[in-house]
């Protein structure tokens, strides 16, 4: 197991009091950071995972938008009521194979008793144009705070062509069914101690969103991989979502030739603006704004191969047996058309469709006056109370 002293990164003078107490296993990293949490309460090895995928993809019949024009059409036609892209692109099947960097950020407490004791990890999926920051936002708004402060470890990531991670071919290589595939690696690679070299008793995915149906797709393809799941922002139905899509006003990414996105190639989309983000997202007045300004401040990507094939992971997950705890914004539009409770509660129906055989420890959690972005209102802190004592009253420790 390899060792990184706090003394010889210079971007972590700001932990150097818990290092010096600490040895911190970099162990399956590669161009290594060691620094803290927004909130100050978890320390965190960041760099690059080597994530083998292989995996059946979709072989889709589809052009790359040259032009904005062309990426709007391509929503348009994905929403059409007939002959929807989504089911006229899809061609066949293909093998999906690769070696992928995937950013990665392993979070810890800050205490060596707590590290000694630690027994599980969360998997967190971010959403779409999200990032692995949306777990970490700003003090107060940081899950991983919350989980770590618990005497959790935490690996967050990047997903497969968004933000510091590699961006392959955004058709044929970016999509659902390769996004499952480095979920699954890299459970894979945490169950054999292959992250940090830590040995963890239990996993637990927690997903948001798009993150969520990821992390469901692994639970029914895979059902021994996780020993609990927590999913925000996720229902059965898919009312919502076309008015979602139009306000998100998804652009190519690299005709923002000022951002970080430029040199990518066209067929990665992004959010015009940050009204299409608040729109879709969050629920005046009840989120902080400095959370929102930092969550658009790391608006991501999204791939039109993610687009397309999303949908084909959506079903029930049968064979898992675990708890599950699924949690939503009482105000969520994107999920429930602004009222999670109408005409019942959809966290429930949700949990009863898609677990038929959830352990019996199983909850859900309506979280008060939140848009979608559950992380970012003013009740996170309730959402993430109720996250931890889900796992705990589970004797998930």
């Amino acid at each position: 197991m390899k060792f990184i002293s706090c003394t010889i990164v210079a971007a972590v003078v700001a932990c150097i009091p818990v290092c010096s107490a600490l040895n911190i296993s970099t162990t399956g990293f590669r161009d290594v950071i060691i620094s803290r949490s927004t909130g100050n309460k978890s320390i965190c090895v960041a760099g690059y995972l080597n994530v083998p995928i292989s995996v059946n993809g979709t072989k889709l019949n589809y052009t790359v938008p040259a032009t904005n024009e062309a990426s709007t059409e391509t929503m348009v036609e994905i929403l059409q009521i007939t002959n929807s892209l989504t089911h006229t692109a899809p061609i066949g099947t293909q093998l999906i194979q690769g070696n992928y960097s995937i950013y990665s950020r392993l979070c810890l407490p800050d205490t060596a008793a707590k590290i000694t004791n630690i027994k599980t990890v969360q998997v967190l999926t971010h959403g779409i144009t999200a990032d692995n920051t949306y777990w970490d936002i700003s003090p107060g708004y940081s899950y991983i705070d919350a989980a770590t402060d618990a005497g959790y470890a935490t690996l967050s990531y990047d997903q497969l062509g968004v933000g510091n991670s590699d961006h392959p071919d955004p058709i044929q290589v970016v999509q659902a069914a390769s996004q499952v595939a480095v979920t699954h690696a890299l459970v894979q690679l945490l169950r054999n101690a292959k992250v940090g070299g830590y040995h963890f008793q239990n996993i637990v995915g927690v997903g948001h969103s798009a993150g969520s149906i990821l992390t469901q797709a692994v639970t029914a393809q895979y059902p021994r991989d996780l020993d609990a799941v927590i999913l925000t922002g996720l229902v059965t139905n898919s009312y919502y979502l076309a008015i979602t899509q139009a306000s998100l006003n998804m652009v190519n990414a690299n005709s923002q030739v000022s951002g970080q996105f430029r040199d990518l190639p066209a067929g990665y989309l992004t959010p015009q603006t940050e009204v299409g983000i608040q729109f879709a997202f969050y629920r005046w007045p009840n989120y902080d704004t400095a959370a929102f300004s930092r969550q658009v401040a790391h608006k991501s990507t999204n791939s039109i191969g993610v687009e397309l094939t999303l949908g084909g992971l959506l079903g029930p997950a049968s064979s898992f047996a675990g708890p599950v705890d699924v949690v939503l914004g009482a105000n969520d539009l994107v999920s429930c058309g602004g009222n999670c409770t109408h005409p019942q509660n959809q966290a429930a129906a949700f949990l009863s469709t898609s677990y038929p055989n959830a352990s019996p420890g199983s909850q859900t959690f309506i979280a008060a006056g939140a848009g979608h972005a559950i992380a970012a209102h003013k009740s996170a802190g309730d959402s993430f109370a109720h996250m931890i004592d889900f796992l705990q009253t589970n004797q998930i420790s």
